[in-house]
């Protein structure tokens, strides 16, 4: 659920980015649209859309509504196998290359853990988080970044959130 300390936080890690251009050649938290998209996305994405038009947290992506919409055909028969029926699915990010999808019936979120493996080959799609909430600030914005990546400690998104006092 996308509250108003997540709203908070999102904005206190936008100020943070753009306080370093080095920081910001990379990475972006831009400000919400201004109304809700008529998009036919899972609830919680687009509340999430209104505290932020997209997100790029080092390796950890969230799209932003024009490219999420382009990224639903990831989940089109013959690309990406899915539990279900993949009607049930949203693309709303990736993680390295690996697509991160919302579960439409509860707003799980599921990716490829396996960085070895190219996704659309990958054996492994595991749920993740329960909600997209949850994966930002646990994977975005926490410790579970390192985790999820497959990054170092010397990566750049990790040592912003390292200053932030997140990670």
């Amino acid at each position: 659920m996308i509250t108003d300390e997540f709203r908070q936080t999102l904005a206190r890690v936008r100020e943070a980015i753009y306080s370093s251009e080095e920081w910001s050649i990379f990475n972006s938290v831009p400000a919400g649209v201004s109304r809700r998209p008529e998009l036919d996305a899972p609830e919680e994405y687009l509340d999430f859309l209104l505290a932020a038009d997209g997100a790029i947290m080092g390796s950890v992506v969230i799209l932003d509504r024009k490219f999420a919409k382009k990224s639903q055909a990831l989940i089109s028969p013959g690309m990406v196998e899915v539990p279900e029926d993949p009607g049930n699915w949203f693309v709303v990010g990736k993680v390295n290359e690996n697509p991160v999808l919302a579960n439409r019936r509860d707003g799980s979120i599921w990716t490829y853990p396996d960085m070895l493996t190219s996704w659309w080959a990958s054996r492994r799609f595991e749920r993740v988080a329960d909600s997209l909430a949850e994966f930002v600030s646990e994977y975005g914005l926490g410790p579970g970044y390192l985790r999820i990546t497959g990054s170092t400690e010397s990566d750049q998104w990790w040592q912003l959130l390292r200053q932030l006092g997140d990670a």
